[in-house]
């Protein structure tokens, strides 16, 4: 099953949390390294072309393909080098106790110039 990360309105009791029912929870405390940013229309992106020392703090789900599915229609993604929304990258996680490749929702960095960048990391403390 597929593994993916979320730090925005998918994590737990934000607004499409509903989508990652029946999802498994495998972690509630990890990050990547990228940058967040405040899109200004209710949700976050991350932003992770550049080596940097910023984290993006979010949850760790293991998925059906099914849910899966929902997550690429929320985020806008229809496939590799089509005019998705939201890209989709498998990327490293870090966990407690691992590190983790997991598929990840960003934006490339010239959709994030004009936004403001979230420098706590964490979508909640916005």
């Amino acid at each position: 099953m597929p593994t993916v990360f979320v730090y925005g309105t998918l994590l737990k009791n934000e607004s499409n949390s509903h989508l990652l029912a029946g999802s498994v929870l495998l972690d509630a405390n990890c990050y990547i390294y990228g940058e967040l940013y405040d899109t200004s229309l209710g949700y976050p992106t991350v932003c992770v072309e550049m080596e940097t020392d910023q984290v993006v703090w979010g949850e760790l789900y293991e998925v059906r393909d099914e849910v899966l599915h929902k997550i690429d229609a929320l985020e806008g993604y229809i496939g590799d080098e089509l005019a998705n929304d939201y890209d989709r990258l498998v990327i490293n996680v870090y966990r407690r106790q691992a590190v983790t490749k997991a598929l990840v929702y960003v934006y490339p960095s010239i959709k994030t110039a004009h936004m403001s960048l979230i420098t706590s990391g964490r979508w909640r403390n916005r």
